[in-house]
Order: C-alpha cells, then sequence, then structure tokens
C-alpha cells in the first residue's frame, strides 16, 4: 500500500539530493522517444534499454503512456523493475509513481517534503530496498524537477535510483501479481484534419474542430470553429454551431448532455439511440475523456472534441459500473458546408410552389372573414390592438399591387369561411397570400383548417431561421429555410397547402373543410412570448415591428379545388355559338365592368351566382360592353358570354 509519511529531517546527503533534483531543469530540454522506443545514456555513461514494447504490466488508463524503470542499487546485485502508466491530462512525476503502487501491491514507497524514500519491492518473500536511499530520477536521461513539479508527457521514460547512480544497464518488466498480462491495445481516436473540414463557423484566427458519432447509423460527422480569443468552452463552441447550422442540436441535461441532433430536414435524422444503461453521451478531448464538464473545458487552436455514446466506440475502461474511457474508430466525416435551406427558394425561383394570385387554377375566393386581432407588440401589454385594414380586406380575389389588406397584430387570427367546401384534390387544395414587398421580408403564420368551425387542425411547419439572435423589426428571412407557412412569398404569389397532409388527422373531414385560419407568428426569440414550429424550432419572423400594421397582412385565401359543380345553363338567343376570345376588366370589379369580344355582332350575356341563380340579363352590339355591377356584392360571379363562361370577381 501506499505509504505517505511527513518527513521532518533527512540525512545531509538527501538534502544534497534534493537540491540537485529540483535545479535540475537546468540540464537541457526533454527529447522524446522517436516511434515510441525508449533508449537513453544516462549522464554517468551507462546505457539502459527498456521500451514500451518490454512493458508487461500497465498501470492505469488513459491515452497517454509513460515507461518508469525504478532501480535499486545492490553492490552485489543491482535489479530494476519496468513498469508502463497510462492517464489522462496533465500529471506530474509523483502522480505516476502513486499509480504503479495503487496498481501494483508490491511496490511501496513514503512521500514528503518534496522527497521519496523507503521504495521498496516485495515479492514471493523477497524485498528489494536501496541501501543509502538517496531517491533521485531522470527523464529522459536528464535529471527532473521536484516530483511534485515535474510535469509528465506523453512518450516520456523516468528512471528512478536508489543512490543516484546507476550500477545496471538492463530492466526486468514487472509481471501483473495475478500473472495476467495487459494485453489492451492502444486503439487511437480517429481523427480529422482542420484541411478537410467543409463547414465552418465563427471567425477568427485559432480553429478547433467538434466531431459527434452516432450509433445508428454508424456515423461520425464533424464541425470547425474559428475564434479569435486565445480560449473558447466547448459550450461555446456548440452553441455557434447551433446558431449557424440548422443541422446541428444539442439538448442540455441536468449533469452533462441529453442528447445531440443531426436532421437535414431531408430525411436524415441522427439522435442517440436509447440503449439500456448507455443513454447517455461522453466527451473525448484530443482522444482522452475530457477533464471538466462541458460548459467549463476550454478549448485551444488545434483542438479536436469527440462526442458519442459508448455502443457506438471501444470501451477501454469501465468504473462505478459505466465506461470511464471510451474511444471511436469510426472514421469521421465532414459535414457537407450549407449553401442553401432545404426548401424550395423565393417566388419565380426554379422548384418554387408559389402560386400567382392570376393563375387559371383558383376557382374561388374567401367570402367571410372573422378577426381575432392582436397587440401591436405583444409584450407590452399596453400596446394598441393593431388597425390597420378590416375583414373584408381578406376577402374576394386578390389583385396587383394590392394595400387592401388586414393586418393580424402580435398572434392574432383570421378564420375565414367559403361559398362551397374546400377539398382534397388533386395537388395543392387552396393558397394563403400575404402582402410582403420583397422575398426576406417574411410575416408569417400557422394555417388551420376545420370542417364544423369548433375543431381545427394546423398544418405542419417548419422554421429553421437561427433563434439564437432574432431578425429584429426589418430583418430579413431565407425562404428556403420556411415549410408550411403561410406568407413564404412575396406579394402577389400565394403559399399552396394540400390537405392530403391532414388525411390522418381527427375531427376534421379534408374534402370538406369550410373554415381556414390564419395565425400569425409572433418572432420573438422570448420563450414566454415565442411561437413554435411542428420540431419545437421558436419561428422566427421580424419582430418587433410595432405599428398599426404589425403582423401578418392578410390578402385573401384563394380555392384550388373546391365541392362546385358549374351549373349547365344553355346560352340564350344564339343558334350558333362561334368559339371567340373573351376578357372581362377590371377583374376583380367594384361598379363597373367591360366585356371585349373578338368578333363583331350580337351578343348574349347572363350573370350568375356560384349556385346558379341567374341574376343578369343582357344583350349588346360590336365587340364591347360596359356593364353597371355595383347593386352586386363581394363575391365570385359566372359571366357567360355567347355560351362561354368566365369568372367574375367583385371586390368592394
Amino acid at each position: 500500500m501506499i505509504k505517505r509519511l511527513t518527513l521532518l529531517c533527512l540525512g545531509m546527503a538527501m538534502m544534497i539530493g534534493s537540491m540537485a533534483q529540483n535545479n535540475n531543469a537546468l540540464y537541457g530540454n526533454k527529447d522524446k522517444a522517436a516511434e515510441g522506443i525508449y533508449k537513453r545514456i544516462l549522464n554517468n555513461g551507462k546505457e539502459v534499454t527498456f521500451t514500451a514494447d518490454d512493458v508487461q504490466f500497465w498501470c492505469g488508463t488513459g491515452s497517454n503512456q509513460a515507461v518508469i524503470v525504478v532501480g535499486w542499487d545492490d553492490a552485489t546485485d543491482p535489479q530494476a523493475i519496468g513498469w508502463g502508466v497510462r492517464w489522462n491530462g496533465p500529471v506530474v512525476a509523483i502522480d505516476l509513481i502513486d499509480s504503479i503502487a495503487t496498481y501494483d501491491s508490491r511496490f511501496s514507497y513514503q512521500f514528503g517534503g518534496g522527497l521519496i524514500s523507503n521504495v521498496e519491492f516485495s515479492d514471493n518473500g523477497e524485498t528489494l530496498t536501496s541501501e543509502y536511499n538517496w531517491w533521485c530520477y531522470y527523464i529522459n536521461g536528464d535529471w527532473a524537477s521536484g516530483y511534485g513539479a515535474q510535469d509528465v508527457e506523453d512518450g516520456d521514460y523516468l528512471e528512478l535510483s536508489g543512490d543516484c547512480s546507476w550500477e545496471f544497464t538492463t530492466a526486468t518488466p514487472a509481471v501483473d501479481p495475478n500473472a495476467v498480462i495487459d494485453t489492451t491495445p492502444t486503439i487511437p481516436d480517429a481523427t480529422i484534419a482542420h484541411a478537410d473540414i467543409l463547414h465552418w463557423v465563427g471567425m477568427g484566427e485559432n480553429e478547433v474542430v467538434i466531431a459527434v458519432n452516432w450509433n445508428a447509423p454508424d456515423t461520425c460527422l464533424a464541425w470547425g470553429v474559428r475564434f479569435g480569443a486565445d480560449t473558447i468552452t466547448l459550450k461555446d463552441a456548440m452553441d455557434s454551431i447551433m446558431c449557424k447550422d440548422y443541422r446541428f442540436k444539442y439538448v442540455p441535461g441536468d449533469w452533462g448532455i441529453d442528447e445531440i441532433i443531426f436532421n437535414d430536414y431531408q430525411g436524415t435524422h441522427y439522435s442517440l439511440t436509447d440503449v439500456e444503461n448507455f443513454n447517455y453521451w461522453w466527451c473525448n478531448y484530443n482522444g482522452a475523456a475530457a477533464d471538466y464538464a462541458y460548459d467549463e473545458q476550454q478549448l485551444v487552436n488545434g483542438d479536436q472534441v469527440k462526442w458519442g455514446d459508448p455502443t457506438c466506440g471501444i470501451v477501454i475502461d469501465t468504473m462505478w459500473g459505466y465506461p470511464s474511457e471510451i474511444v471511436w474508430t469510426k472514421e469521421v466525416s465532414a459535414v457537407p458546408a450549407l449553401v442553401s435551406g432545404p426548401f424550395c427558394g423565393a417566388a419565380e425561383t426554379e422548384g418554387s410552389t408559389a402560386i400567382h394570385y392570376s393563375d387559371t387554377l383558383f376557382k374561388g375566393w374567401a367570402s367571410g372573414c372573422e378577426l381575432n386581432l392582436g397587440r401591436t407588440d405583444i409584450a407590452d401589454p399596453d400596446a394598441a390592438i393593431v388597425s390597420y385594414g378590416s375583414a373584408n380586406d381578406a376577402i374576394g380575389a386578390v389583385v396587383e399591387g394590392n394595400l387592401a389588406v388586414v393586418s393580424l397584430g402580435d398572434g392574432g387570427s383570421a378564420t375565414l369561411t367559403f361559398d362551397y367546401p374546400i377539398t382534397n384534390g388533386e395537388g395543392y387544395d387552396f393558397a394563403v397570400f400575404e402582402n410582403s414587398f420583397n422575398d426576406t421580408f417574411l410575416e408569417l403564420a400557422f394555417v388551420e383548417v376545420s370542417t364544423d368551425g369548433e375543431h381545427f387542425v394546423r398544418f405542419p411547419s417548419t422554421s429553421l431561421t437561427s433563434s439564437c439572435h432574432g431578425v429584429g423589426g426589418s430583418g430579413g428571412i431565407n425562404p428556403t429555410y420556411i415549410d408550411g407557412l403561410a406568407g413564404k412569398y412575396r406579394t402577389g404569389y400565394g403559399t399552396p397547402f394540400d390537405l392530403e397532409q391532414l388525411r390522418d388527422s381527427a375531427n376534421i373531414d379534408i374534402d370538406s373543410i369550410m373554415f381556414v385560419r390564419i395565425v400569425d407568428v409572433v418572432g420573438s426569440i422570448d420563450a414566454e412570448f415565442a411561437t413554435y414550429d411542428s420540431w419545437g424550432n421558436m419561428v422566427v419572423d421580424p419582430y418587433p415591428t410595432g405599428s398599426y400594421s404589425s403582423g401578418f397582412d392578410l390578402d385573401g385565401v384563394g380555392v384550388i379545388n373546391w365541392k362546385y359543380t358549374e351549373p349547365n345553363i344553355e346560352p340564350e338567343g344564339i343558334d350558333n355559338v362561334v368559339a371567340q376570345q373573351i376578357s372581362l376588366y377590371p377583374n376583380p370589379a367594384q361598379a363597373e365592368v367591360t366585356c371585349t369580344v373578338s368578333m363583331d355582332g350580337e351578343h348574349v350575356m347572363n350573370i350568375f351566382d356560384m349556385t346558379g341563380r341567374q341574376l343578369m340579363h343582357t344583350t349588346f352590339q360590336g365587340t364591347h360592353t360596359t356593364i353597371n355591377v355595383a347593386a352586386l356584392s363581394s363575391g365570385i360571379y359566372m359571366v357567360r358570354i355567347d355560351g362561354q363562361a368566365h369568372r367574375l370577381v367583385i371586390k368592394k
């Protein structure tokens, strides 16, 4: 066992040895042994050869290792025994000597006053001791500092002598008392060169790499972090990645990290597999167990950190019933650099789902609207309710450059009704319009639908805009980071929705939707007021805007598929109908509408409501006529001219 005694006095010779031992740092540098081979010529001219390959008894665990040879100088029978010591983190010489005594009960020593004495090795009834008991030591062939002050590094070679001389040239490897030779290989942690990293975050001349292992599937991905200060905490490095890369997310736990997730929102989703007794994350720092918690671990230029759980690595040692040392050998792959988000881009870009208000896909528009308006700033209890627009501005067709919208305010909503039910047809079934003036100032809203007006189901949504700092009241949003939210596109272009997405939802009939509710997103990153997407991400949009027109500006909801059969009405007054080009202008109209046809002659015009009821009948000569529609209320009508049907929107 270890004997630590306070020595009050020592012989003069030991004092001299101490002075020499504590001042030997002046004796040159510590050259490392090449490729793990320890071979040194001592100051007294003796040569001792003992390599790491000769070690049969390794004490301790870790990725660093050193060889220690202890020599007992006896005039008739000098002997030396060699051990290997493994460890992680910073150590001094006395720590390694202590490790030998801990793992090999045959070895003991006393330590006090900065010196060691009474170093003994007892085996099979025989004890090796030193007659002079003046214990000095070398590191890599040079005199070393005091045992408690001498730093030891990976690959070092220590030699202890009982009388500060060296009377032998060979060492015998110590063998485990239980006759079990340690055959644990030195397994290196897989690494990646900084030059191979594809996705860097942060700025500065210093660089560290953060890699994560997942066991299902077996993969390891790496990011790079740049910083300007001398050090950065592991937590700050991980936060930098999470703020700049929507694919990376970690979840803090009570004592460490509960989860690290990679999700590219295109079908690839990695997370910790819940394996019994191993549902936690472990951290390696430069190939060894980290010394501190992730929020305290300091990183410097060139460091590499590896995260994983025991099931995706090799457990080297186990303490207290769980792995205490793990090595990950999976090849490290660089995460691809981000070019854009995973979703389609702005209106009129390749792959965009935006639909222009004039598209012939639209069969009708909302005919009723009920508002529940929010304040100009949800965080200010004294803020006024928004006042821009009215319910009438949300019904009927959208027109070019329309400013006739209704602002919903922070968290406000509008519930739209329709003359006929929206049904789940082919492709998209309806679209929501907002009047953003460009492709990035996007005010967003959730979209919900209902059959009975009581039970509403929300469309799944995704927002990948970083919530680290928000975007402010005038900030921009990348539309490729947005999916399933109204307001993705600029004015004149609707965000489409497909009822098929809600097929498995309860309490609605996707073939008979009578209500569409638009709910303003509160873009605040304050958890008290924030709103969240289907993944649990904060939905960020411009906040605070703080004006009477805050929040989502609803322009209209256009129906693509609805339960309506056009009435079969025969043309009147024309025996032979010839197909011709017909236009109605303006459309939408308020008081008057002009009808233009391509052929001269007598023409018959009828106007019907959406139930097929005839509201107006007239005839005209020539190629055009203007009719008064002021008596018609806002809504959608069918105009038949010479038997050809066209939609007319009245919006007042």
